[in-house]
């Protein structure tokens, strides 16, 4: 798993920063959190990390790759969410990442999940919250490293319905999938 180095995460925080000082009402999108992220990598230049970044890649490809002592690394960025969810009797934080866009199987389950399950990436995700209090508006980011093996084990015959237009999948990891195959 690809982890950001101290330094690169301490860039990566000043130039939120600089975002949230020009851009001051909500969350930094996906392709600038990309573009950040690729640009702190690069200002680590004691690790010996090299990256290359696709502008407007695609989602089921890696939107950074990094190149470590000949090993490649693709990671996917996400922003995310962290949302409290209900869990036994206790709300618990959970993350919550959009995911790919599966409007292209046509409702297929077995095309759907076998895609799920392929290995591409790991995902970096840097879940936003904005808060307003009374010393002012603050913006949060954390740094969440989520490894590909953990988004994967999926069974195409285990999709629970659970409305007219959704499903849901509890892998053996515990994580929740839910899909809405109508949407693009």
């Amino acid at each position: 798993m690809y982890r950001l180095t101290a330094r690169m995460e301490q860039t990566l925080r000043q130039y939120l920063e600089k975002y949230h000082d020009l851009f001051d009402g909500g969350r930094c999108s996906g392709w600038e959190l990309e573009e950040l992220v690729f640009k702190s990598i690069q200002a680590d230049s004691t690790a010996g990390h090299h990256a290359t970044w696709q502008e407007g890649g695609h989602d089921d490809q890696a939107d950074i790759r990094v190149r470590v002592n000949g090993v490649v690394y693709p990671l996917q960025i996400k922003s995310g969410e962290i949302k409290q969810i209900k869990s036994g009797d206790e709300k618990k934080p959970h993350l919550v990442l959009s995911g790919h866009r599966l409007g292209r199987f046509e409702g297929n389950f077995k095309d759907m999940t076998e895609y799920l399950n392929e290995d591409r990436a790991n995902f970096l995700s840097i879940p936003y919250r904005k808060v307003d209090d009374d010393k002012g508006r603050h913006h949060i980011y954390q740094i969440v490293y989520v490894e590909g093996v953990y988004l994967r084990q999926l069974n195409p015959s285990q999709w629970e319905q659970v409305s007219r237009s959704s499903w849901k999948q509890i892998n053996p990891q515990g994580v929740i999938f839910t899909l809405h195959p109508s949407m693009s």
